[in-house]
């Protein structure tokens, strides 16, 4: 008969996207700095409801761009930043309606929207690998409670990895505006304790 032995949990990882952001909807954004919608105050009282009161210290590590940053900084005077958790790069795409994009354009991209970047953009698979890096750097480190502040693409991206999914599965993860994500790491392998709560 099969047995899992569990070891105790080195790491409490909370993954959270950034609140919702002031930007038109139907826009392609990734890497640019978009600024919070006006109702963050309320997003951010709802959101810090959902998180345990930690009786250890906690590290905060945010995507560098604002709209995690400020998020960040509620939760923390211990924040660190990192650019391999940055949203996609969607180069010339960057703040166009997506309703301005051709047809061609966003079928070539869709068909293989893994391994195809757009146009001076970068590609999900190389998101994807900057994030893996990240992620088992992370789990290097000597930590007891970590917040990562960060972007849908990346918890999908990082959710992938952990649960060892095809990149191309991963968009049926939904990720709302404020979501956490809680993941225990457990020295050699990693539990999902729950997404998108």
């Amino acid at each position: 008969m099969f047995t899992l032995t569990i070891g105790e949990p080195v790491l409490d990882i909370f993954l959270i996207r950034h609140t919702r952001v002031q930007v038109p909807e139907g826009t392609c954004y990734g890497q640019t700095d978009v600024t919070l919608s006006d109702s963050f105050d309320q997003e951010f009282i709802e959101l810090q409801q959902k998180l345990p009161v930690f009786n250890e210290p906690v590290q905060v590590i945010s995507s560098p761009l604002s709209r995690c940053l400020q998020l960040a900084a509620r939760l923390s005077y211990n924040i660190k930043t990192d650019q391999r958790i940055m949203e996609l790069n969607f180069g010339d795409w960057e703040m166009k309606s997506w309703n301005d994009l051709t047809k061609k354009q966003i079928q070539q991209w869709a068909e293989d929207y893994v391994n195809t970047a757009p146009p001076n953009g970068e590609s999900y698979q190389l998101l994807a690998e900057r994030c893996r890096d990240f992620w088992d750097e992370l789990v290097q480190q000597d930590l007891e409670n970590v917040i990562i502040i960060t972007h849908s693409g990346v918890i999908r991206a990082l959710t992938s990895h952990i649960l060892d999914m095809p990149l191309y599965k991963s968009f049926s993860l939904q990720q709302d505006y404020g979501a956490v994500n809680k993941f225990v790491y457990h020295q050699d392998w990693t539990m999902v304790e729950y997404l998108n709560r």
